[in-house]
């Protein structure tokens, strides 16, 4: 059972028969805008799970896709994520068999414009200028990952009511992602530096590292040009 209709969740849909068999329940339906200050979709987004909640088969089991921005200084306070924060501890309260997985700066086919990739390879491949802060970190993992270490995951009964960050063990500097894309553009991109952003946090990823080693995902330091490369070019 898959509960949403975003792009996370169609990307699972391969995998429906998979989570079925394992009697698993993937809640991934959310708010698609991460910067959004609307009281009233993020009220709506509380609602709806406590409504699901109320018919949920504890039989089953929980994954609830989170976001590794609970980790970040610079975004743990806006109200996307203070949502995110309040459904993961209804989820801890109230299932009885459950694993929180959060993520982090997803990449793949994804029309949503408001993605930080999408923003990027828009005003760099337009021109425009934009604004980096010199010091903001973002993880980049590939949707096809995310799906690879999910379903590997699933499996390990030790990973049973708790939380997991799926990400990518190497975090980047925002510039990093911008001069990647300079070079498959092989045009220079127009922005300003500011001094803005907080690089002192790190996401645990130790739980996934074994089981990323034992499929063969390459977390290499040309993991993230490559990446851009797949999608963008």
């Amino acid at each position: 059972m898959i509960i949403g209709s975003g792009f996370i969740a169609k990307n699972f849909e391969n995998y429906s028969d998979d989570l079925e068999r394992l009697n698993i329940c993937l809640y991934a339906a959310g708010i698609s805008n991460s910067q959004t200050q609307d009281k009233n979709l993020l009220k709506k987004e509380k609602n709806k799970f406590i409504e699901f909640l109320k018919k949920f088969n504890q039989k089953k089991k929980m994954i609830y896709i989170s976001t590794c921005s609970i980790n970040d200084p610079s975004r743990n306070k806006n109200p996307y994520v203070l949502n995110k924060l309040y459904i993961e501890n209804l989820v801890k309260k109230n299932i009885k068999n459950f694993l929180i997985m959060r993520l982090s700066e997803v990449v793949g086919k994804n029309e949503n414009k408001i993605t930080l990739i999408n923003f990027l390879n828009d005003k760099i491949k337009n021109g425009e200028k934009f604004e980096i802060w010199s010091k903001a970190k973002r993880n980049i993992i590939d949707i096809d990952d995310v799906i690879l270490l999910t379903i590997n995951l699933l499996g390990n009964k030790n990973l049973n009511n708790t939380i997991i960050n799926v990400a990518n063990p190497r975090s980047c500097f925002v510039i990093e992602i911008v001069k990647n894309f300079e070079k498959l553009n092989n045009m220079k991109a127009n922005y300003d530096l500011v001094d803005r952003g907080e690089d002192n946090w790190n996401l645990d990823t130790n739980k996934i590292l074994e089981i990323s080693k034992k499929i063969k995902i390459n977390f290499s330091d040309n993991y993230l040009y490559e990446l851009l490369k797949k999608y963008y070019f």
